[in-house]
Formats: structure tokens, sequence, C-alpha cells
């Protein structure tokens, strides 16, 4: 019997879910699910909503680039704040901004007056507490869990947002379909209820605020140099920022290729969304197998080259459910490479430059992003949704190339 229960202690040891056996991490994970299910319901409505009023991918791009800009102005400070302050703090004031801008949106709607430079100006609001949630959000996986079950803390995390972008969509489709958008955000702004309750009711043992050898300035050029320097973190960084300039940015066309390409702008798009996360769940579901079999930098370099390949061929299907197939192949191979370059700079950073180099992550996740959406737009406009999504692919897969090409320690990363 002994012998039983070891095996088992053992399994669950290196399980997937093995934080979910922490209170604190279990009550985080069911309310971020409902939280994030909100989030995805107002992306697809989001989406859809601006291409009603527009017609234009370029404005798809525009409210991209809104949401995004904050992160990459103020990515690098809010990481210094994240290092200085108490975390939980930090994620319910950004939480409840962002339910009032959820319910400010669905008024705007309800009241039959939004404009599209209205939801420009929320994507913007909603960007600026984006820059400060994600790497709080982040750094706090290591308080409810702690270093030794870190990792399972960062797949469950990616799992959750994963789950939520299915269940999303879903819910967007049937809300858009029956209610309209304007309900896809209410909903939104409820869902924040929980987990902000969740956060304030979790029992987490009193943390002393660290102590600061450094000033401000100081402490955002300490982070700059730690990142450049490091023989891993330095190339993932550019990694992740060639897979957000480049391969994250299709999701900005979609309402456009669900409408222009597949004749089925709702319906179409809401597929397209949960097949994503289908196929992002299932990464989340096999990364610990995959970890225990593959150097965490060998699934790194591949996954940077088989996106843009998976992205090349989406450029060339008409099919919803062809192109449903190939986007949850995307959905695997872009959350796999994250959720491993996450797990590696985890692992390899010291606590008291967590916040920085995760907010550095978050600007080249956000803040570029945007960027790379604004420019796919204008392409989009000038060469149509599927030229554009190829000359993305290809380049995308190129840069990537070169870089892991050029850095071999993160080939060696275990």
């Amino acid at each position: 019997m002994s012998s039983i229960t070891t095996a088992v202690s053992r399994r669950l040891q290196h399980s997937a879910f093995v934080a979910l056996t922490v209170p604190n991490f279990r009550l985080y994970f069911l309310t971020q699910l409902v939280s994030i299910s909100g989030t995805w319901m107002q992306k697809v409505a989001h989406g859809w909503l601006v291409f009603y009023l527009t017609r234009s991918e370029l404005w798809l791009g525009l409210v991209a680039c809104a949401a995004g800009i904050p992160a990459l102005l103020l990515s690098p400070f809010a990481g210094v704040v994240v290092d200085r302050f108490s975390k939980r703090q930090i994620l319910i004031f950004t939480q409840s901004a962002q339910m009032t801008l959820a319910f400010v949106l669905a008024v705007l709607v309800f009241a039959d007056t939004v404009q599209v430079w209205h939801i420009v100006l929320l994507s913007f609001l909603s960007g600026t507490m984006d820059a400060l949630d994600a790497p709080a959000r982040q750094s706090f996986i290591v308080e409810l869990v702690g270093r030794e079950y870190l990792t399972s803390g960062i797949t469950l995390n990616s799992i959750v947002f994963n789950i939520a972008r299915i269940f999303g969509p879903t819910a967007a489709g049937i809300a858009l379909v029956n209610w309209g958008a304007g309900w896809c955000f209410f909903l939104n702004g409820l869902s924040f209820l929980a987990v902000i309750a969740g956060l304030i009711i979790m029992d987490i043992a009193h943390r002393a605020p660290p102590v600061r050898k450094a000033g401000f300035w100081q402490q955002l050029s300490q982070g700059l140099r730690y990142s450049r320097d490091h023989a891993v973190i330095g190339p993932i960084l550019l990694l992740s920022m060639m897979s957000s300039i480049f391969v994250v940015n299709m999701m900005t066309l979609m309402p456009a290729f669900a409408d222009l390409v597949l004749n089925s702008p709702k319906e179409g798009f809401a597929t397209l969304s949960a097949a994503h996360g289908l196929g992002a769940v299932a990464a989340g579901l096999l990364v610990t197998w995959l970890h225990e079999r593959f150097k965490r930098g060998v699934i790194v370099a591949s996954m940077c080259i088989l996106t843009p390949a998976l992205l090349f061929a989406i450029s060339i299907t008409s099919s919803l459910w062809l192109s449903a197939l190939v986007i949850a192949f995307i959905g695997f191979s872009i959350i796999l490479q994250f959720i491993t370059m996450n797990t590696i700079i985890q692992t390899s950073v010291p606590d008291e430059f967590r916040g920085r180099i995760l907010s550095l992550y978050t600007l080249t996740f956000f803040g570029i992003a945007p960027l790379g959406a604004l420019v796919l737009g204008f392409v989009a406009d000038q060469i149509g949704t599927t030229n554009a999504l190829a000359l993305y692919a290809l380049l995308g897969g190129i840069l990537s190339s070169i870089i892991v090409r050029y850095s071999p320690a993160l080939q060696q990363a275990a």
C-alpha cells in the first residue's frame, strides 16, 4: 500500500496539475476561469463590432494598437512597481478598473451611441491596466505555489487562459447572434467580480516589503542589463517579440478573414477563436509530458519555426473547418512556445528581478505586438487579408530562424 501511495505521490509531483493542491491557487484558478472567459467574450465582440462599424482591416489594427501602446511605453516601469508593492493589491486595482471599462462600453452599445473612437479610447485605457496587470499576475504565481510547484502554476495559468478561450468565444457567438455585442461587454464586467472577490478573501501569508537597495531608475536599469546580458533570457525576449509581431497578430485579422474569405462573420470568427483555444488547452495538458522528453530550448526553437509555417497554411485555405483545424494547431504550437519560454524565464531569474524581467516579457508580448497589428491592418488594406497573412508568416519564420541559429545557449536550455 505504501509503495502505491509513494508512486501516486511521485506521479502527482510531476503532474501539470499539482499546483491545484494548493488552496490559494485553486481559488485563483477557478475565479480566473470565470473572469478570463468574460474577457474572451469581449474580445470576440470587440473585433466584430469594430469591423461592423468600419468595414476596415486597418481599424482592426488601430484598435489593437491602441490597446498595446501603453504596454510599449509603461511595461519596464510597471515591472519596478511590481517588484516594490503588493502584487495582490495591484491585481485588485487593475481588475476593478477593467470591470469599470467593460461596463462603460456596454452602456455605450446599449444606448446605441458607440462610435469607433470610443472603442479606441477604452482600448487604450484597458491596455494601460494590462501593462501593470500582466507582470503582477505572472509574478503572483510564485507567491501562490512557491518555487516547488512553479512550473505547474505557470502551465495551469496558461491552461485556464485557453480553456476560457474556448468558453468565451463560444458564449460570445451565442450572445452576438441572439442578443448583440452589448451583452458580451456587460457579462464581461460581471465576470471581474469573481476574481476580485477571490483576491480579497485569499489567505496569503504576510510578506515583508522588499528592502529597496536602489532607487526607481537604478532598479529599472538593473533589470534591463540583466536581461540583455543573460545568454538565454535575451534570445527568448527576441523570439517572443518576433512571434508577437508576426504570429499572434493573425487573430487581429480573423474578423475580416471570417467575413471576406469564409463568408461567416459571426459564427466563423467564434469558431476560429474557439479552435485556437482548443489547441492551446491541448498544449497546456501535454506541456509537462513534452518537457520531460525534450529540452525546453529545443521546444522553443521548434515552435518558433513551425508556427509561421502553419500561419502560411491559413493564408491559402478558404474552408471554415480546414481553417479551424490549422488554427487549432497554431494554438497548440504558439502556447507551447510561450509556456516553455515563460517557464525558462521564471526558473532562471532570481526573485528580486522577477517583476522587472516579466515586465520586459510583457513588453515583447503586449507592447510590441500592436505595432505589428497596425502595420498588418494597413498591409491587409493594400494587398488583401490572405496575402498579408502569408507575408507575415514568411517574415516571422525567417527572422525567428536567424535568432535560433545564433543562440546556442537557448538550444541547450534544459
